[in-house]
């Protein structure tokens, strides 16, 4: 019986908990549950998880590309692997590499896995510092790339150094969490290779804070003041974000993409300003 008053959190749980064990639950209903039932078949809440808007992107990108193996960074609760593998199908593989999912993350993400009784994954609890390098000089290949691991700079930008080996033409990575100024930054870095092309975004920017808000309004006003100088000075001298705003670059969401064109045919001394 539901003791106390019937919040809609509370009545997520009550139905959930009413549900049997091995009930597989899809992406979306555990992100409008707001929650699962664990293997211990108690309630999990979500914290971390990517948005509906989210898992719609990801649904619009593997139904251009059609993937037949795939490649996720970060498990976590498992909601974008569940999205991925039903998008799939059947017939494709994913790899999923998230070394922290029996630690930090309890399993929560594999037995949402296996309950779905999805079968086309594999999963490598390994940190990806050490998987790619071994998954690229193994001659491995992925389609689609879904990056929501580590977000340090200089952690998902050698995540991506790898996965551009791994990409063939035409193949598509995105990113996650891409309002964090680390991941912004990265992503500006990317938009300038010349064998990327930007496949837009999705989500809100909700997660900016007041003052980033205010940075973004003042980046506009300068950079209009200073368009005389012409783009190329203004890039040498003055940040990215007062350049190239956001929403130029399909940087104003939570989660973005981009095709690979060509194969890079960068010199040796390649560098453009982000």
């Amino acid at each position: 019986m539901l003791q106390g008053p019937a919040t809609p959190a509370r009545l997520n749980k009550y139905l959930l908990l009413a549900v049997p064990k091995n009930h597989g639950m899809r992406a979306l209903d555990i992100i409008e549950a707001k929650g699962f039932i664990n293997a211990n078949a108690t309630f999990t809440e979500i914290h971390s998880a990517v948005s509906v808007a989210e898992v719609q992107f990801l649904r619009e990108l593997i139904s251009q590309g059609r993937p037949r193996r795939t490649l996720e960074i970060g498990c976590a609760l498992g909601i974008s692997s569940l999205a991925i593998c039903e998008l799939i199908g059947p017939d494709a593989h994913h790899t999923i590499i998230d070394p922290f999912q029996s630690t930090d993350w309890k399993g929560h993400g594999l037995f949402n896995l296996s309950q779905a009784g999805f079968q086309n994954f594999k999963l490598v609890e390994e940190r990806s510092e050490y998987v790619l390098p071994r998954l690229c000089q193994e001659g491995a290949s992925f389609d689609f790339v879904f990056v929501d691991g580590w977000h340090t700079f200089d952690h998902v930008m050698m995540e991506f150094f790898y996965i551009d080996r791994m990409l063939p033409v035409g193949g598509i990575v995105a990113f996650d969490d891409i309002l964090l100024p680390c991941l912004n930054r990265l992503m500006r870095y990317i938009s300038r290779y010349p064998n990327y092309e930007s496949l837009g975004c999705r989500g809100r920017q909700d997660g900016l804070t007041i003052f980033r808000r205010g940075l973004f309004a003042l980046r506009t006003l300068v950079g209009w003041m200073c368009l005389p100088l012409g783009n190329r000075l203004r890039g040498e001298l003055l940040h990215d974000g007062v350049v190239r705003s956001d929403a130029s670059i399909s940087l104003n969401g939570s989660i973005t993409a981009f095709r690979k064109t060509s194969e890079d045919d960068r010199g040796w001394a390649w560098y453009e300003p982000f």
